[in-house]
């Protein structure tokens, strides 16, 4: 009897070894290596300090980009800028620097500090009336960010009024205008960082004979409505502000049901949606 080989185990076989020949002659894919920095423009650039390649070959960073855009920037070179200047920034708005890097290397930013300063300034001046206008006179402010108003009520110090800061050497003057609640009216100024950080300067007190705020709450149409515009924000049980503005009326239909607080105007009341 003659006995056939069947040619299909070999090919199998052989599909097989040349799979895994394939699987093992595949690049290593390496994770994206990066250096992010993020704060506000100042009017000065970014130095990099770029090492060599570990393998000899061109520099450790590749490429740069600022708010998600590539830069024409320099960068095979053992030292660049990063030119925010060419970007069309305002001054103090934000700006989000990534460095794209090979492994086994980083580049060494020397100045981060120029789009992330600290807050600090001297406060000359700060003082406020009962008709809600607030002047104050600062000098030596660090960086060109920008200044909170804050008031305390609803047991708490509340952002009233934004403004930015003019920055620099010397005197700065400034003015804004908010509205005062009836009763004691405590404000403080805040110099805020891009970090959130917050420099805390100043208080100015006053007396403000300005009519108490009512407001009243519609189950039917589910909506709530002050006597006049004010700021408000609505709480909810857990103590989590679920909505906030400033105005006269407010729709409170995509609400959950349950219990809720308004602050409003100096006052704090509770309402059920049902």
């Amino acid at each position: 009897m003659v006995h056939t080989l069947s040619a299909r185990p070999l090919c199998l076989a052989t599909l097989c070894t040349v799979s895994l020949l394939m699987v093992l002659s595949r690049p290593t894919v390496r994770a994206q290596q990066t250096i992010d920095v993020a704060g506000l423009y100042q009017g000065e650039n970014l130095l990099v300090v770029n090492e060599t390649n570990p393998d000899g070959v061109g520099f450790c960073c590749y490429e740069v980009r600022v708010n998600g855009l590539v830069t024409a920037d320099q960068v095979n070179s053992h030292a660049f800028e990063v030119d925010l200047r060419s970007h069309g920034l305002s001054l103090g708005k934000g700006v989000a620097v990534r460095l794209m890097h090979r492994p086994g290397c980083e580049p060494r930013i020397l100045n981060p500090e120029v789009i992330a300063p600290s807050p600090g300034f001297e406060l000359i001046e700060f003082e406020a009336d009962d008709n809600g206008e607030v002047r104050w006179v600062t000098s030596e402010e660090r960086g060109r960010m920008p200044f909170v108003l804050q008031q305390l009520k609803w047991g708490k110090w509340v952002d009233v009024v934004r403004v930015d800061g003019l920055g620099g050497p010397g005197e700065r003057y400034y003015n804004a205008r908010f509205k005062p609640v009836q009763g004691e009216n405590i404000l403080r100024l805040t110099h805020l960082a891009a970090d959130g950080a917050l420099e805390v300067k100043g208080e100015a007190r006053f007396t403000s004979k300005a009519d108490p705020i009512r407001f009243d709450y519609d189950p039917r149409t589910e909506r709530m409505a002050f006597s006049e515009e004010t700021q408000y924000e609505v709480v909810n049980a857990f103590g989590t502000v679920v909505l906030q503005g400033h105005g006269k009326e407010v729709i409170l239909r995509y609400l959950a049901r349950g219990e809720y607080f308004v602050n409003f105007g100096a006052r704090s009341e509770t309402f059920k949606k049902r």
